[in-house]
């Protein structure tokens, strides 16, 4: 435990993983509901959330290995992770955001950018979404 009240290995998984709090709730939504299967959509709507960063979110824990995912013309996700290390961390990050939700969201604002890149995805174009 760290002085935060936070584990070292949640406060890891922020550092290493996690860029905002949209990105945060996405995972948490799939983690404490994972019995259900999620599109964009229903994650949008469910987070309030436009859905093309759901998409892109559900696509990016995907890739990390958190979630799995159905390969149909409008994917869904379930909450997966590929081990039980990380099962555990984001089950402990779950309670961490539940106690301590000030906390971990400091963690996450407080945690150095890139400006350059930061600012140069601001001007990506981006398809236009129906």
């Amino acid at each position: 435990m760290t002085e935060s009240g936070i584990p070292r290995h949640v406060e890891r998984f922020i550092a290493e993983h996690i860029n905002s709090v949209e990105q945060l709730e996405v995972l948490l939504l799939l983690h404490d509901r994972s019995s259900e299967e999620w599109t964009a959509a229903t994650v949008a709507r469910e987070l309030h959330i436009d859905p093309g960063s759901a998409g892109r979110r559900l696509a990016d824990w995907h890739a990390r290995g958190l979630l799995s995912v159905s390969e149909a013309s409008d994917p869904t996700y379930r909450f997966a992770p590929r081990a039980a290390e990380l099962q555990r961390t984001v089950r402990d990050l779950a309670g961490s955001y539940a106690e301590r939700r000030v906390t971990v969201t400091n963690l996450i604002f407080s945690k150095p950018t890139d400006h350059i890149s930061v600012f140069a995805d601001a001007f990506r174009i981006r398809p236009k979404e129906d």
